[in-house]
């Protein structure tokens, strides 16, 4: 009985399809806000509408904004095109996330002139604020032509997106086989598409879009680099992207690798996953999916030395009870049952209070949601090492871009809200009392997005829990199941003194050495260049008696 690496591309999917429950929360919770104008004197609806198109023409769009928003809320006939006016001065103004508030709204009113106005404004938004934040909406309420040849790519993202987190493989390709490779967004599809292609088995489709995506995130990396080297100051902003593509970069890297895996093409698989750096947050779970792929060349000792790796200290953070479950699989195809024995002890004592606290905390208060996430907020604050191994598991989802994204964003709100008081001061002729106005309905606007960030992470880290859970009990399974087959063989080895069928079919392939390897000794000391490199050297005894 062996159990194979399952193809990883799942897990790619069950990170997106663990977002679906968030957006819908996000979508639920979009509320209309109660509008708050004392102390701001409003002039006719139509006068000021043209007012706010004045003052947009002449680059000041903070005073666009607050004429449009008045001219909608004095006469309703007008709010399609006044929120549209709001949208395009916010975004110039670069406070994104209040412009997505009226974006929506606009959409909302079904008004189709002004909906293709404000759509001209889809990829700077989604690039900005995220595409879970946008994305139903955008199904909802908008068709493939309503939009012009630089914003269709947006939309044909979303619906790609939207596609594989239904299963739909083959439209999520067609849709994204429309998008424009100038589009910020394409190294993204790339991967979506990757990941399409080799869920449906097509497996030289994915290596192209894998390697592309690649290609396209190093470029972007190296881009980002040369200009930070030009400047003293990088933006919040332009650190967010190049932790993205850098991240993007591996995981298309690791893309690629899993695909060979799957077409059994374990010497390139091999060489592939070598082209990860081990900077990467990829690439804690990459060593373990190397390890697999010397067990399927029957490299034991090789897989052995792999999973010794994530003994050292630089690791002692990762959570993977999969690796135990390896280790006590390799140790069974060497037919060393005493060390087989102590690796199912271990896994045991690591993971059976650890599954009953998971568990219990999911089940505390589950519809909490912002506990969730300041609980997973609070974890990727802290130290990466020396933590429990519930915030060890937490560290598996909440170190990813998506989640460190969420948290990067509450900032981005936080400064958009000062940016806010800093343009309402300057404006002269209105009152600035915190609260009131156009600002206040703003600061309103802000509190929304904070609240559905909270619940897109809080039911982000919820799923992940569950998810992280189930693969809990599934690895319990598996150890029980070793156990079974090593108690049986040791039977079959003590009954009749001879080995048992099995035994006599396995053995350890020895590992081969490229022209850069060197054996060595291990002297108890883990050296961060040589992590993933060892391989152990012990004797098989399938088929002695």
């Amino acid at each position: 009985m062996v159990f194979q690496l399952p193809f990883r591309f799942w897990t790619r999917v069950q990170d997106l399809r663990s977002r679906r429950g968030a957006l819908l929360l996000a979508c639920l919770f979009f509320i209309q806000i109660p509008i708050a104008l004392g102390g701001v004197e409003t002039p006719s609806a139509h006068s000021a509408l043209q007012d706010a198109q004045k003052f947009y023409q002449s680059g000041q769009y903070f005073k666009a904004a607050r004429y449009a928003f008045a001219a909608g809320e004095e006469n309703p006939a007008l709010q399609p095109l006044a929120y549209a006016w709001v949208t395009s001065s916010l975004v110039q103004a670069g406070l994104y996330n209040t412009a997505s508030y009226f974006f929506i709204r606009t959409l909302q009113t079904a008004d189709k002139p002004t909906i293709r106005r404000v759509l001209t404004h889809t990829q700077e938004l989604l690039v900005r604020v995220g595409a879970d934040v946008l994305r139903k909406y955008l199904i909802r309420h908008t068709t493939y032509e309503d939009y012009d040849s630089l914003n269709r790519s947006a939309y044909l993202y979303s619906l790609g997106k939207d596609a594989l987190l239904k299963g739909k493989e083959e439209k999520t390709i067609g849709y994204l086989n429309g998008m424009s490779e100038s589009s910020p967004l394409w190294p993204f599809a790339l991967q979506l598409r990757g990941t399409a292609f080799a869920i449906s088995g097509k497996n030289e489709e994915a290596l192209l879009d894998f390697r592309a995506c690649a290609r396209n995130s190093g470029d972007y990396v190296d881009r980002a680099r040369a200009a930070s080297e030009q400047t003293d100051v990088v933006s919040l902003r332009d650190q967010q992207r190049r932790r993205e593509a850098e991240d993007l970069e591996a995981r298309c890297q690791a893309g690629e690798s899993r695909t060979l895996y799957q077409m059994n093409r374990l010497d390139d698989a091999d060489h592939a996953y070598e082209q990860i750096q081990k900077e990467s947050l990829v690439w804690p779970d990459v060593l373990f999916e190397q390890a697999w792929n010397s067990f399927g060349r029957q490299e034991y000792n090789r897989t052995l030395g792999k999973l010794a790796s994530y003994k050292s200290p630089a690791l002692s953070f990762v959570f993977n009870s999969e690796i135990d479950v390896l280790r006590a699989q390799a140790f069974l195809a060497l037919c060393l049952y005493s060390d087989a024995n102590d690796a199912i002890n271990e896994f045991h004592s690591k993971y059976t209070e650890l599954g009953e606290e998971v568990k219990k905390f999911v089940e505390k208060d589950p519809s909490n949601l912002s506990r969730f996430y300041e609980s997973a907020k609070g974890v990727l604050a802290g130290s990466l090492y020396g933590q429990s191994g519930f915030q060890s598991l937490v560290n598996r989802f909440a170190r990813g871009p998506y989640f460190q994204n969420l948290v990067a964003a509450e900032s981005a709100i936080q400064s958009e809200a000062r940016a806010i008081r800093t343009f309402d001061s300057s404006q002269p002729g209105v009152l600035h009392e915190r609260g009131e106005g156009f600002p206040g309905f703003l600061e309103l606007v802000l509190k929304w997005r904070l609240k559905s960030i909270h619940l897109l992470g809080g039911a982000y880290v919820k799923n992940s829990l569950i998810d992280h859970h189930s693969a809990l009990v599934s690895d319990f399974e598996k150890i029980a199941f070793i156990k079974l087959e090593m108690l049986g063989r040791a039977k079959h080895r003590l009954v009749y003194k001879r080995p048992s069928e099995g035994e006599r079919t396995r053995g350890n392939v020895i590992p081969y050495r490229r022209d850069d390897q060197y054996y060595w000794s291990f002297n108890g000391e883990f050296w961060n260049d040589e992590l993933g490199d060892y391989v152990f050297g012990l004797e098989t005894e399938c088929g002695k008696s």
